[in-house]
């Protein structure tokens, strides 16, 4: 039986209201207003090698422990869900990774905790972590409110748009990193380009969205609700800067932890021998440089997968930098 070892993955692309044809640094120009890149997430297809064209989805059940390391095993015979994932279906890879492009303004959002209330009801928690890339000048993150306020306050400051003015407004500069756990009020405006390493949800709960039309011309929907109930209103993320972990092979930078994963930050100028984790599974999502990866050539926002059983392999080139994610 062959081992597996490092599997390529190209970004997904994903129009949004607030995206934008210039996708600079990281991605050529697109005739579409791109939102996101979708580097990791389980619809995503291999780009090379004997297995090209299989979704990371069929890849997690096929191969299982293989890929995920020792602990990927089912919670009872016939489950449906991984102990130590959450409350993952079966064929569903823990973690996403996208690049986002915020040209205009994100909707003032929130995203579920994971608490026993979101549980119960099937939804999963959405904890996520953004390293900057980029900013231009005047670009801003929303990390919570400036003061705790109750839902009484929260609901008519989100319907006349003063909710805005309540956001505890960071200026964006590149090389911030800042973990937002689910429950934050948050958003991105004026010109951000950053790496979201999240938990796999895709649930959003918008509070506002500056009364402005979606890609289809009519308003987005609001979930003003479901928010209000998921909302943390104490909850203000600190910016913070990589700190150095390691300096061989290569210089290895901690960004932040939570409870679904952990994000470094690894740059190199000469080739190095990379040792994989067979307790479990790396992603790596590449922010800059052009290099390769067991042979395998990258380019800005392509992504590779190193399973649990993958041998060591060499990566090269120069000036390069990658986010690594994990489940710890």
């Amino acid at each position: 039986m062959n081992r597996l070892g490092p599997l390529k993955f190209r970004p997904t692309l994903r129009e949004k209201v607030w995206g934008t044809r210039d996708l600079s640094p990281l991605l050529p120009a697109q005739p579409r207003r791109i939102g996101e890149a979708w580097c990791i997430h389980d619809g995503g297809r291999v780009a090379c090698g004997p297995i090209e064209g299989r979704t990371l989805a069929d890849l997690v059940v096929e191969f299982g422990a293989r890929l995920m390391g020792p602990n990927w095993n089912p919670a009872s015979r016939g489950a449906h869900r991984r102990p130590l994932y959450g409350n993952l279906p079966r064929d569903s890879f823990p973690l996403m990774a996208k690049l986002l492009f915020g040209a205009g303004q994100l909707s003032i959002q929130v995203h579920p905790d994971g608490g026993p209330a979101t549980a119960q009801s099937g939804v999963r928690g959405k904890s996520e972590l953004w390293y900057v890339l980029a900013a231009r000048t005047g670009a801003r993150l929303g990390l919570g409110l400036r003061r705790s306020v109750s839902a009484d306050r929260l609901a008519p400051a989100a319907r006349d748009g003063s909710l805005e003015r309540l956001l505890r407004w960071v200026p964006a500069m590149p090389g911030q990193c800042v973990l937002v756990p689910g429950g934050t009020v948050h958003c991105i405006a004026g010109g951000v380009v950053l790496c979201e390493i999240q938990q796999n949800s895709d649930v959003t709960y918008r509070l506002y969205d500056h009364g402005r039309p979606g890609l289809d011309g009519r308003p987005r929907p609001l979930q003003l609700g479901r928010a209000l109930q998921v909302a943390k209103t104490e909850f203000r993320p600190e910016v913070r800067s990589p700190t150095r972990i390691l300096k061989r092979p290569c210089l290895t930078m901690a960004l932040d932890r939570c409870a679904g994963f952990v994000a470094e930050l690894l740059c190199w100028d000469q080739p190095f021998l990379y040792t994989p984790d067979q307790r479990r599974c790396h992603a790596l999502v590449i922010v800059q440089g052009v290099g390769s990866v067991n042979g395998i050539p990258f380019e800005a926002g392509d992504a590779f997968l190193v399973p649990a059983e993958s041998p060591r392999f060499h990566i090269d080139g120069s000036g390069s930098r990658a986010i690594r994610a994990y489940v710890p």
